[in-house]
């Protein structure tokens, strides 16, 4: 087979050794992976290799079968996506660039399993993993460069998004779902995803990137790479400023973060590696907001509020200073929203051993401060109902004859539905959570490769982390007219001419320090793992894996007591710290499992099955607020088998998976107006979900392919029962069968992309669907069907430039992601209302960014 090249573009390229039975084609495909080197043309029996330009490479991704995975496993030995014995999704940086996306939730959209609610913005999302009905990342680890970016990733009010960005220093995303992942990962029940970072690079690169938006968005990213004699350095960030889709009036997002490493490969084998990373970000949290039906049964918007770009906050809440505990003065400034300042480093190397076995360890340590202020809204009412549930103002205010809403901010004009467009109010909380977090975490591993009875990859490993958190809560209650940039309303008691005579209220806020909490404490867990993967022959092989691991978590929880600072209904119930602290200590202990087994049917066919036990501990924040709180140790169960399909026309991989989980509990919150708090109940119940995965790409020609993923399942509780008192009556209620919280039971995105001008410009249109889902166990809060259309172009001017342009919601969709889960999670008492508060996904936006790279 004559090959022609020319030398200078081959210098210094460095290839792998192929064996195995393969065709011309296929060994020299191996023989050129990794590198920028391509075949330009077949002819006359002599094939021509040449430097593929970079913009082109950006913009078409590698075949999926082809990528080599390291997340899911802890070997090191080399595996194909197409070989491995569970479902992976792979998500490169062109991807993420075609789509403008820089948050981890608008990135997880894609991946089959998943359903990701990214409607509260940048960060703070809900991920819930083949039918594991747990908030924020309860089921999902997510990991940096193998090592997870915060041990525990759901640690209340604190989801592990919060402190991960996206940018330029980032190479690849890598998530596994199911299958291997809680065996390998720590809090991974349903799966892991995996950020993989750059690294430097031989010859001296760079990457500068200015996106703007149209919501008033200004970012840069940057990233520069190179060599430092026998080491590669790499250095990158981002800073950007956005009012965001929904504006609140002031910036809802400003920061950005700062990353470098430096990394070596050694001539004998091993590796080594040290990754610094500063974060200070701030992020809006965007709560539910008032949404309606319109004639057709549709979601509309309510007059004087737009659901597609509206939001309650404003400057007016921007800036409060409140009473607060003991006295002192709480500042809650709704700017900060979840404000995070980030210090982290992470180490580690590969070393070779004797006899065949391979050595490494990876340490991280991150120091956190997090601030979390967000506006909660909690019941949207009528204001006429509203005022009459106050009763007789003359009882309380001599002279009264009635109430009036009158703004905070202007005593002298009266609430009227003339001015605001609707005759609703809004109850909602100013909320803050401070929080001091520290942490550090190792992750030891040995692996060998040997024959016996065919051929074993197998690795053990130990796994140690520990952390610290302070944590501090407060919030007060407040008034608002339902408007788009809301204004404060004071509850004020007149008199027949209407005179104001009294009020309820103070400045808008009906009562101050609702919450309290004021807790401190650490968690310790240590596990240890052993993984083989065992071929049996070159197409049958059995991957096993065990875990157990044991936490201990220790801690001290202050008490609290209302306090009377003054006779106004506003603060004459203070929560603040009795000085009394609670000290909990507990122990725990879970075991997993997992055996799959992968048959190769070809190089390009494959079939896999596996059976997991999976397991997730109580977190830390069970106890931070609760010491007297009993968690258990979650139990999952989960079987999956599928078939990988890759050709020159169609990449396919298709996924059936079971999911058993008896162990889900939920507190149901619900608003209660006339006390300004909450009630709680706790309630048990199992789930049962199974469903088909899949995504891939077909390619009908060289200019044109079509990516799409999906799920179809049916997500149902089992038992689910329990007692309340109706009329002081026990009464039994039963929704076992019923359809699991939020879970769409479809859910698609089909992306046709066409490559023009030689592949220098790329089109890509997504239509996605999600299906019919409930608010509440009770499936009586309906959240409809929708669906979305975006759009993406990208076009390399140069091999040094690049524009791209992207397009989210074009069709304007409301679709609700939640319904208001202050209404209560088991029973909606937002069910049947005509007007109600949720949670809409962001209106249409636009990006555009310029790149240019060398």
């Amino acid at each position: 087979m004559p090959i022609a090249v020319d030398g200078q573009n081959v210098a210094h390229l460095h290839s792998h050794a192929v064996q195995g039975k393969l065709t011309p084609e296929q060994a020299l495909d191996d023989v050129l992976k990794g590198t920028d080197i391509v075949v330009k043309l077949r002819t006359d029996g002599v094939w021509l290799l040449q430097r593929a330009l970079r913009p082109t490479t950006a913009i078409i991704a590698p075949r999926e079968g082809e990528t080599i995975i390291v997340t899911g496993r802890a070997s090191s030995r080399k595996q194909r996506k197409i070989d491995a014995s569970y479902a992976i999704t792979t998500i490169s940086q062109a991807d993420l660039r075609v789509r403008g996306t820089s948050s981890v939730s608008e990135a997880l959209k894609n991946t089959p399993g998943f359903w990701v609610e990214a409607s509260g913005g940048e960060v703070g999302a809900n991920i819930r993993a083949r039918g594991i009905p747990v908030d924020g990342y309860g089921s999902v680890q997510l990991e940096e460069d193998g090592l997870p970016i915060q041990s525990d990733p759901a640690l209340g009010y604190l989801n592990a998004d919060d402190s991960f960005r996206i940018d330029e220093t980032l190479n690849q995303i890598q998530v596994v779902r199911g299958g291997p992942s809680s065996i390998v990962a720590q809090n991974a029940p349903g799966g892991v995803v995996n950020f993989l970072s750059r690294r430097g690079t031989e010859k001296l690169s760079g990457i500068a990137k200015q996106t703007f938006g149209d919501d008033g968005l200004y970012r840069t990213d940057a990233w520069l790479g190179g060599p430092a004699g026998p080491w590669r350095w790499s250095l990158g960030g981002f800073f950007r400023v956005e009012n965001g889709v929904r504006d609140p009036g002031f910036r809802a997002n400003s920061g950005g973060q700062i990353r470098g490493n430096v990394s070596r490969d050694f001539s004998h084998g091993g590796s080594a590696f040290l990754d610094y990373k500063h974060m200070d970000d701030r992020t809006a949290q965007f709560s539910d907001i008032p949404v309606t039906y319109d004639k057709s049964g549709n979601i509309a918007s309510i007059p004087g509020f737009n659901a597609n770009s509206g939001n309650y906050a404003s400057k007016a809440l921007e800036n409060a200073y409140l009473p607060g505990p003991g006295g002192a003065i709480k500042h809650l400034d709704l700017q900060n929203g979840i404000h995070i300042n980030l210090n982290q480093v992470t180490a580690g190397f590969k070393h070779d051993l004797a006899d065949g076995w391979h050595l490494s360890d990876t340490v991280r340590f991150r120091a956190m401060r997090a601030t979390w202020t967000v506006l909660s809204p909690s019941a949207v009412t009528n204001a006429d109902t509203r005022l009459a549930g106050l009763g007789n103002a003359g009882s309380m205010f001599g002279g009264a004859t009635g109430w009036q809403f009158r703004y905070a901010d202007d005593p002298r004009q009266q609430f009227s539905s003339a001015a605001t467009g609707n005759n609703y109010v809004t109850d909602a909380s100013l909320r803050a959570v401070w929080v001091n977090e520290h942490e550090v975490m190792n992750d030891f591993k040995l692996d060998k490769s040997f024959s016996f009875l065919g051929h074993h990859d197998v690795a053990i490993g130990a796994f140690v982390s520990y952390f610290t958190e302070d944590f501090t809560r407060y919030s007060a209650n407040m008034l608002l007219d339902t408007t788009s940039h809301a204004q404060l309303l004071n509850i004020d008691a007149v008199d027949a001419s209407g005179n104001v005579v009294g009020s309820t209220t103070q400045n808008g806020y009906t009562r101050y320090g609702t919450e309290f909490a004021n807790g401190t404490g650490n968690d310790t867990d240590v596990a240890g793992y052993a993984t083989d993967e065992w071929a049996i022959t070159k197409k049958l092989r059995v991957d096993t894996g065990v875990r157990y691991e044991a936490q201990r978590t220790s801690g001290l929880v202050e008490g609290s007591h209302g306090v009377a600072f003054g006779s106004a209904p506003y603060l004459s119930n203070v929560l603040s710290g009795n000085g009394v602290y609670t000290p909990f200590r507990a122990t725990f202990g879970g075991f997993g499992g997992t055996i799959g087994v992968n048959y190769q049917l070809r190089r390009n066919l494959g079939f896999f099955a596996r059976f997991t036990r999976a397991y997730r501990l109580p977190s830390l924040a069970s106890y931070i607020t609760n010491p007297v709180a009993v968690p258990i140790t979650q139990k999952i169960f989960m079987y999956e088998g599928g078939v990988k399909y890759q050709s020159r026309y169609a990449d396919l991989f298709l996924t059936g998976f079971n999911t058993d989980y008896p162990s889900y509990g939920i507190n149901n919150l619900v608003y209660n107006i006339k006390t300004g708090s909450y009630d709680q109940q706790a309630i048990t119940a199992t789930t049962h979900t199974y469903g088909l995965e899949f995504e891939g790409t077909l390619r009908p020609s060289q200019y044109m392919d079509i990516v799409f993923s999906g799920t179809a399942q049916n997500a149902r509780f089992g038992k689910m029962r329990y007692l309340v008192l109706t009329n002081g009556a026990p009464n039994l209620l039963d929704y076992t069968g019923n359809r699991l919280l939020r879970i769409p039971p479809v859910m698609f995105r089909v992306t046709p992309r066409l490559h023009l001008l030689d592949g220098r410009l790329l089109l890509q249109a997504d239509v996605e669907h999600y299906g019919l889902r409930y608010a509440d166990v009770a499936n009586t809060q309906r959240l409809p069907a929708y669906t979305v259309v975006n759009f993406g172009a990208t076009y390399a001017v140069t091999p040094y430039l690049t524009f791209n342009l992207s397009g989210e919601n074009l069709n304007n969709s409301l679709g609700l992601t939640e319904g208001n889960p202050r209404s209560g999670e088991v029973l909606s008492s937002q069910a049947g209302q005509n007007v109600f508060l949720a949670r809409p996904i962001l209106g249409r936006n636009f990006r555009l960014s310029i790149m240019g790279q060398f």
